[in-house]
């Protein structure tokens, strides 16, 4: 059972575009203590990020990987954000892949709500819809529409692997941002 989690887990973080090594050291003798990350969740936030695996450093600075230059981009890109108007959350709070059991799938999905409904933002940006937010939801809105959570408003687009892997998906996932873009446009003006 454990193995097919672990399977689960570094398939789904494959999906995210996360890469790994053949001569990882078992999950039995690793340190027990990993850092984690629980995101960037300034006061001021009015959108909101939510990526699988942590896009940022324990410093809140983007990582050196495609899919946080991705991230980097949108928001400067995109949005046009300075950095206390959005938040990043991410399922996994680990850098490093872990086994995980569905105690601990469970326990993260209660963080991750947590998180977004302690957030000021109103407004999320999820990326990966089978791979995170199904799950996280249970339920299956569809993708490029927003969704109500408990007050807030969720948007589901591509994960950032598909993204860098197909091109394609690149102009679908822009009207999906672009969608969330005139939504927060039109709460800055109320």
């Amino acid at each position: 059972m454990q193995n097919l989690a672990t399977l689960y887990h570094l398939y789904c973080l494959q999906s995210f575009g996360e890469e790994f090594c053949d001569d990882l050291t078992p999950i039995a003798t690793q340190p027990q203590k990993q850092e984690q990350n629980l995101g960037y969740n300034p006061v001021g936030a009015k959108i909101g990020f939510i990526t699988q695996t942590p896009l940022l450093n324990q410093n809140n600075h983007f990582l050196s990987k495609k899919s946080a230059k991705m991230l980097e981009n949108i928001i400067q890109n995109v949005f046009a954000l300075s950095k206390e108007e959005y938040c990043i959350f991410s399922f996994f709070k680990n850098y490093t892949s872990t086994s995980i059991n569905p105690e601990e799938f469970a326990k993260l999905e209660q963080i991750l709500q947590a998180q977004i409904l302690q957030s000021q933002a109103k407004i999320f940006i999820i990326f990966g819809a089978e791979e995170l937010a199904y799950p996280l939801l249970n339920a299956t809105p569809p993708m490029g529409t927003f969704f109500n959570f408990k007050g807030k408003k969720l948007l589901i687009t591509h994960p950032f692997k598909a993204l860098i892997q197909l091109e394609a998906l690149k102009k679908q996932t822009f009207i999906h941002l672009k969608t969330a873009k005139a939504l927060l446009d039109n709460t800055k003006e109320s």
